[in-house]
């Protein structure tokens, strides 16, 4: 959340901060819809926003803040040192110092309606108004107030048993807090804390010290491509909707190949277009533009087209003519990829190369609309030879496939294709199962059974892997510790060969790292995640579909969000209609900070209104999750049996052994290119069930 601040400008405040007297209290936990909204902040100097008051910069105070625990002192450490004893005095001193710890570990300055509004690192959202003439009560009989304005903010928190007085100053990129807790008596003691900004604490202390790979060039806004059933060709009228990311835009223009097609001036910038018919390959691009006429930006994508997997299959073998000695004609389909060439076919007997083709010029027009038909007459055969059939590219991939020479059964179905859905199957207690072959699987067609191909485990197949993760506000109290367990998740996750990218989302979208296999990079890229901001989960759910594309293989994401959306520009279905038709499990790490302790004393009259909005958005979840084969897993941070953290560790354990028991079910078609494949999958062995069959677009 930027917000934008109230207090009016001062372009001749000092540079040097001045004092900031605060009375503030410890033990409030509003609730966090009560935590001031924003605007992005518009000063790449001051991306927390800016602030003065009375003529004082409050500026290079605003925005998130993490201790440095080798710089900062123990405050438990330090007063058990100091006051060991059981005397009163020690013990509250003690008390207070471990409830700082905690307090202390994180905390976010915003300003706000003349007032400081901070969130500690336990969670607790507090308010102190600037003018010094009011007074701040709150529940447990802990008074605050703005005191005074000088060279360094001072803060001063005064209980009924105790005082705490604190000093906060910058130290270049740092900030440094100095805190002196005074019970009743003359006892005392005082301890420092040093905060950085999170980027800076969890980007500069990987021992690899190579940069990481630049941010994408945050798009102003993206095409939403349009829902179709699986490798349908879209033609006639359809909808076409964006995904609006630049909140500046106020125009949007369409083009079908580049003729305007359309305009929208209004949420959520969609429009109806009429593709051709019968159905061809077409470009689609949006140009958006500002208010004043300024262009923002655009996005393109191709419509219709088909790209195939790399694949043979040996579809006709007949004898040339009758005889017992006759020849067999061996005729193969050989589906080649877009931007590829074949280089050769072999045709063998057993292991003898019999027949080689080379010459593709003549065929290379036809393989993006059908496999090319190839043949070769193989005579001399034995009762228990075999043909194989090998095509290479000339990148140097290859495909098999063989059959036996007697018995075979001859299939006239030349113009197939390769059919790849992703499953996962359960055993009755919900675990995962990995003992599976091509006979526990019934697969049928438009009514028609339709024989399993091939069975691959999640070893043979390489997964594409999205972390989305909520940067809001309520995220930094736990954010150190998140950071390493998601860190940790993403090294043990991805297996060679496997790939994955980071979004993170408030109120705005990023990209922080695109699709990689280096683990390092992954875990820089968390590094420069800075919880600052509002919540729009569906929109970043959905920009985070989009950068799968046409990427081949397994897919899974995994969302890490309190799922209180309060800034999303598009409908929650949307984001679930396009996972569901990509092939994509969501998995959603709900964190839940509902039951709070302090909801009893609810100055602000919002605690049930937040518990409402919970409920709300575990609902929205739960409906995602179901129909996109994924699972909701909800952490009450609150709750501390056992500590938050564990249970996270556990939910990222259960992902992982669901990514590693996911299959690939592969069958041939007989649909026509362009026509929808809908197929049926049923587990027929007992005792297991189907939880998710997802389809997938071409593996290599």
């Amino acid at each position: 959340m930027r917000v934008t601040l109230t207090l009016p400008a001062r372009t001749d405040a000092p540079r040097t901060m001045k004092r900031v007297v605060l009375a503030l209290t410890i033990g409030l936990a509003a609730a966090h819809s009560g935590w001031p909204q924003s605007a992005p902040a518009t000063n790449p100097a001051a991306p927390y926003g800016e602030a003065t008051h009375g003529g004082v910069s409050l500026t290079p105070l605003l925005g998130p803040w993490i201790r440095n625990g080798e710089l900062s002192e123990d405050p438990v450490q330090k007063t058990a040192g100091m006051y060991p004893g059981s005397n009163y005095a020690a013990r509250l001193l003690r008390r207070l110092a471990q409830d700082a710890a905690d307090r202390f570990d994180t905390f976010l300055i915003r300003v706000k309606d003349e007032s400081i509004v901070i969130l500690d690192g336990r969670g607790s959202l507090r308010v102190y108004p600037l003018d010094a003439r009011k007074l701040h009560n709150h529940p447990e009989k802990i008074e605050g107030r703005i005191l005074d304005l000088d060279e360094s903010p001072e803060i001063e928190t005064s209980g009924s048993e105790w005082r705490r007085v604190e000093t906060l100053h910058r130290e270049g990129g740092q900030l440094v807090r100095v805190a002196e807790f005074r019970g009743t008596t003359a006892a005392s003691v005082r301890f420092r804390t040093v905060y950085e900004r999170p980027e800076a604490a969890f980007g500069s202390n990987s021992p690899d010290t190579r940069r990481p790979e630049p941010l994408a060039t945050p798009a102003a806004i993206r095409i939403v491509p349009p829902l179709g059933r699986h490798r349908e060709l879209l033609s006639g009228r359809l909808e076409l909707e964006t995904l609006v990311i630049d909140p500046q835009i106020a125009t949007v223009d369409f083009f079908i190949d580049g003729e305007l097609a359309g305009q929208a001036k209004k949420r959520p910038f969609a429009t109806h277009l009429k593709l051709a018919d019968p159905p061809r390959e077409q470009t689609l691009e949006v140009r958006a533009w500002a208010p004043d006429g300024q262009y923002i930006g655009s996005d393109t994508i191709v419509l219709n087209r088909l790209d195939r997997p790399f694949t043979v299959r040996i579809a006709e073998i007949r004898p040339e003519h009758a005889g017992e000695n006759s020849p067999v004609r061996v005729e193969a389909a050989v589906s080649v990829p877009r931007n590829a060439v074949l280089e050769r076919v072999e045709f063998y007997r057993s292991e003898a190369l019999v027949h080689t083709l080379d010459d593709f010029e003549e065929k290379a027009a036809l393989r993006h609309t059908g496999p090319v038909p190839l043949g070769a007459l193989i005579a001399g055969i034995d009762v228990d030879d075999f043909v194989r059939v090998n095509a290479r590219l000339t990148d140097g991939r290859e495909r098999e496939d063989a059959e036996l020479l007697q018995g075979a059964a001859y299939q006239s179905e030349i113009d197939v294709q390769l059919i790849q859905i992703q499953v996962l199957v359960t055993d009755r207690r919900g675990n995962p199962v990995s003992d599976l072959s091509p006979s526990d699987f019934e697969i049928r067609e438009n009514g028609r059974a339709r024989p399993v191909e091939d069975l691959h485990s999640a070893m043979d197949v390489p997964v594409v892997l999205g972390l989305a993760v909520d940067s809001s506000d309520s995220v930094l109290p736990i954010w150190r510790k998140l950071h390493a367990i998601a860190t940790n998740f993403l090294r043990t996750a991805l297996a060679p060969g496997d790939r994955a990218f980071i979004v993170d989302f408030d109120d705005a979208m990023r990209l922080l790292q695109p699709l990689t296999e280096d683990r390092e990079l992954l875990s820089r890229a968390l590094g420069r995640l800075t919880p600052w901001g509002g919540t729009a989960v569906n929109d970043g759910l959905l920009f985070s579909l989009l950068q799968y594309g046409h990427e081949p293989g397994r897919r899974a994401l995994v969302v890490i969000t309190d799922g209180a959306d309060l800034h999303s520009r598009t409908r929650p279905g949307q984001s679930a209609d396009f996972a569901e038709r990509l092939g994509l499990p969501i998995y959603f790490i709900e964190l839940d900070q509902s039951d709070d302790p302090y909801a009893a004393h609810d100055p602000y009259g919002l605690a049930w209104r937040e518990k409402r909005k919970q409920r709300e958005a575990s609902g929205r979840l739960r409906w995602i999750s179901r129909r996109t084969g994924g699972r909701v897993f909800r952490i009450r941070l609150l709750v501390d049996d056992p500590p938050w953290a564990e249970r996270i560790e556990g939910v990222f354990d259960q992902i992982e052994e669901d990514l590693r028991h996911q299959h690939v079910l592969t069958y041939y078609s007989n649909r026509p290119p362009g026509a929808p494949i809908e197929p049926e999958i049923k587990v027929t062995r007992r005792g297991l069930r189907l939880r998710s069959a997802l389809p997938l677009d071409a593996i290599e």
